[in-house]
């Protein structure tokens, strides 16, 4: 055999990850994050801003490259990066995610106490929620956390698992995730103690249970388009109150209003698409982008 068209070899290590590729991106993404998250927090007891922002590139950005090179090569490794710029998707899906979803999120605000009497457009308060919008988009979370959770995560997690139950693993450890940011007073309205956290913790993780199966959807329906996922995220992590109901605080009661309506749409979405939330399995007619026929690299 000629030595120049032998496959590359690897470490033990490399192997490793790629004998359990799954099970190496949730360990990836959660040990580096929560060691430098407890520093910050518990040690240095830094404040939540700027130093989050480096929290999901160290994490599931981080561990989605390394677990692909390490499983599937540069051709793994080049198909996700286009799974990330992959934006040349119909205009229907950036008006769903850039106006339904917003939308979707501003009625949740309708049965709070005194909504209606606030609702008027601000347009003051426009730019800096723009400004925000671009800051959070780039480094507040959803460019970091999507590469990992949808582009790696969740074409693996439905092969294995089926899309219900895989869109189920993920959301539960999406909200995982998350956890160390509750021992800050008031991130998410987390209280000074175990007991005034508890609640609202729970109401976050039962969220990113519920709008995990919203993700998943978009995710098969725009065939991995990472650009919508981001965008989307960007969406739920930058409220239009200011903007639009300025007055109304991002209570935890309005969380859990979204959280009932989000269950509500995830349920819908599940009826609708049978159990399948646009999932073509193997299958579907391949997008072949340097990938394995059924859209994903292989291993689980």
């Amino acid at each position: 055999m000629n030595p120049t068209l032998s496959p590359p070899r690897r470490g033990p290590l490399a192997r490793l990850i790629a004998a359990r590729p799954l099970l190496s991106f949730f360990v990836l993404s959660f040990a580096p994050s929560f060691a430098y998250e407890i520093v910050c927090i518990l040690v240095l007891r830094l404040p939540l801003v700027p130093w989050m922002f480096a929290a999901p590139f160290i994490g599931p950005f981080l561990a989605a490259f390394v677990v692909t090179a390490a499983a599937d090569g540069r051709a793994g490794t080049r198909a996700l990066l286009r799974d990330l710029v992959h934006w040349r998707v119909g205009a229907r899906w950036y008006a769903l995610v850039a106006l339904g979803l917003p939308a979707f999120l501003m009625l949740c605000v309708l049965p709070l106490p005194g909504a209606l009497a606030a609702f008027r457009l601000e347009p003051a308060a426009v730019p800096e929620w723009t400004v925000g919008f671009v800051i959070v988009l780039i480094v507040g979370g959803p460019l970091g956390e999507e590469p990992g959770w949808r582009n790696f995560a969740t074409p693996r997690l439905q092969e294995r698992f089926g899309p219900a139950l895989g869109t189920f693993v993920l959301g539960v450890m999406w909200g995982l995730w998350h956890l160390p940011l509750f021992l800050i007073e008031g991130y998410n309205h987390a209280g000074r103690d175990l007991s005034a956290t508890i609640v609202p913790y729970l109401v976050f993780l039962g969220f990113t249970v519920a709008i995990a199966y919203l993700f998943t959807w978009l995710y098969n329906r725009t065939e991995g388009s990472g650009p919508i996922a981001i965008v989307a995220h960007t969406f739920f992590n930058v409220t239009l109150l200011p903007v639009l109901f300025p007055g109304v605080d991002n209570s935890l009661r309005y969380e859990v209003v979204q959280l009932a309506a989000f269950t509500v749409l995830a349920v819908v979405l599940l009826a609708a698409t049978r159990g399948r939330l646009g999932w073509r399995g193997r299958s579907a007619a391949p997008r072949m982008r340097g990938r394995s026929p059924v859209g994903y690299p292989h291993g689980s």
